[in-house]
């Protein structure tokens, strides 16, 4: 087990750090707040990004959700890594979207305002165009 966990191309050493990336990034997008996003910043970098946009989108969506008074501190978040890449930006602009399509088909009312509200942010923050 110790030598299939060492190899690089296995499957369970790419599950492992596929599941320590995704904790990672959980991690440091639940301790944005306005205060302490400097910080949080530079440890966000650290992470493999590029590897990791699509969980990067999705924790800060659900976190987006789950507290949406912190809405201008995650587009002051998604702003700065936008700056860096771009298809971040992109991808979670079109996760939005789908967002924004399934709250209104559902009429749920809270989470289309959320999600409304934060590519309001996005737009003032210049990453949507």
């Amino acid at each position: 087990m110790m030598t299939e966990v060492e190899d690089r191309t296995s499957i369970e050493y790419q599950r492992l750090t596929w599941d320590a990336l995704r904790k990672s990034i959980n991690e440091l997008v639940n301790k944005v707040n306005a205060m302490n996003i400097k910080n949080i910043i530079p440890e966000l970098f650290y992470e493999n990004l590029i590897r990791g946009r699509g969980l990067f989108c999705q924790s800060c969506v659900k976190s987006l959700m789950a507290s949406p008074g912190f809405t201008d501190a995650f587009a002051a978040l998604v702003a700065v890594v936008n700056t860096r890449f771009p298809e971040v930006g992109d991808l979670l602009l079109r996760r939005m979207v789908l967002q924004l399509k399934g709250a209104y088909k559902r009429n749920d009312k809270h989470q289309l305002l959320t999600a409304v509200k934060f590519v309001a942010h996005l737009v003032n923050q210049q990453v949507a165009r």
